[in-house]
C-alpha cells in the first residue's frame, strides 16, 4: 500500500444503519483499549451494481458518506483519534489488504451497497475468512449502545486458532471490565471412536485439564478477568449461539481440528457471522501455527 498502513481498529462504513453500529462499537472500543480508529469507505461502481446516474459524482457522494461516518466516530468519543480512507477498490479486497497492519476490523452484518461495495452479507464472510487480524461482524437486533454490558464469550476446541481467540477473548473481557465465558461444546463420543483404555469421562476430564493449562498464562496477564470455564453437550452451532445470548462479543477461532470432539469452526465460525445474536469476532491462527493442526491439544 502506498499510503500510511492502517493501525488499530478498522471499520467499513457505508452509510447503513447496520455500519453505523459497527462504527458504534468500534469508537467504544478503541476509546477503551486506546487504540487509534480509522474509518474506511471503499466505493467500486461496479461492485455496486448500479450504473452512476449523470447528474450524481459517486466519489463526492463517497467521501459525503465517508465524512458522515468520521462525523458519527466524533459524537459516540469527541477525544477519538479518528482517520478517514476513502478507497475506490472493491470493499473485501481493500479491507483484507488494510488486515495486514490493522489490529482488528469491524463490520456490520449488511450493508447499503450502492456505491459502498459493502453488500456486507458476502464482504464480511469473505473479510472474517481470509483477514489476517480478527474481524467483529457486529450483529445483533438493537444497537450495541441499547444493550446491556454483558460478558465476552468464546468457543474453544483446543486448536490453534481457538487459543488465538481465547488471548482475544481475555484481552476484550480485561479493556471492559467483563466476565469471561469460555464454551466447550462437546459433541458425544461413540464408544467405537474412543481411545484405548479411555472413556468419554476421562476424555472430558482431560480436555478440562488442558483448559486449565491453556488458561493459566492468560489469568496471569489479566488477573481481573473472572473466567469460567463450560463443557456443554450439543452441537456446536447451537451451543455457541445459545451462550452467547446477552453476550457483548462472542469470540471463535477460523476454524478447529476437533480435538475436543469440538467446535469444527471453519463452517461453525460462518453460521455464527450470519446467526449469532450479538457481535462475533473470528480470529486465525498465527502464521506458522498451521503445522500443529493436526495435533490433539
Amino acid at each position: 500500500m502506498s499510503e500510511q498502513p492502517i493501525t488499530g481498529l478498522l471499520v467499513g462504513y457505508d452509510g447503513s444503519e447496520e455500519s453505523a453500529w459497527a462504527l458504534d462499537w468500534a469508537a467504544e472500543d478503541a476509546r477503551t483499549r486506546g487504540l487509534p480508529l480509522t474509518v474506511l469507505h471503499s466505493w467500486d461502481i461496479r461492485a455496486g451494481g448500479l450504473a452512476p446516474m449523470p447528474a450524481v459524482d459517486p466519489r463526492a457522494k463517497a467521501q459525503e458518506i465517508l465524512n458522515a461516518g468520521i462525523e458519527h466516530a466524533h459524537e459516540v468519543a469527541s477525544d477519538l483519534k479518528a482517520r478517514a480512507v476513502l478507497a475506490r477498490a472493491p470493499a473485501a479486497a481493500r479491507l483484507i489488504e488494510a488486515s495486514e497492519t490493522a489490529d482488528l476490523i469491524v463490520l456490520g452484518s449488511r450493508g447499503a451497497g450502492g456505491f459502498a461495495g459493502l453488500t456486507l452479507g458476502s464482504v464480511g464472510a469473505q473479510v472474517a475468512a481470509h483477514a489476517s487480524c480478527p474481524v467483529v461482524i457486529v450483529r445483533g437486533d438493537r444497537p450495541h449502545s441499547e444493550r446491556g454490558p454483558g460478558r465476552v464469550v468464546v468457543g474453544m476446541d483446543g486448536s490453534p486458532a481457538s487459543r488465538a481467540a481465547l488471548a482475544t477473548a481475555f484481552t476484550e473481557a480485561d479493556a471492559h471490565g467483563l466476565s469471561l465465558r469460555v464454551v466447550i461444546a462437546w459433541d458425544p463420543v461413540p464408544a467405537r471412536e474412543l481411545p484405548p483404555l479411555m472413556d468419554e469421562a476421562g476424555m472430558r476430564a482431560a480436555a478440562e485439564a488442558r483448559m486449565v493449562e491453556l488458561m493459566l498464562p492468560l489469568r496471569e496477564r489479566h488477573p481481573g478477568v473472572r473466567a469460567e470455564t463450560e463443557i456443554v453437550t450439543g452441537v456446536p452451532r447451537q451451543v455457541l449461539m445459545d451462550a452467547a445470548g446477552e453476550a457483548r462479543l462472542l469470540v471463535v477461532g477460523s476454524r478447529g481440528l476437533g480435538g475436543f470432539r469440538g467446535l469444527l469452526l471453519g463452517s461453525v465460525s460462518q453460521a455464527l457471522i450470519h446467526h449469532a445474536p450479538c457481535p462475533v469476532a473470528v480470529v486465525h491462527a498465527p502464521a506458522g501455527s498451521d503445522v500443529r493442526d493436526g495435533e490433539r491439544p
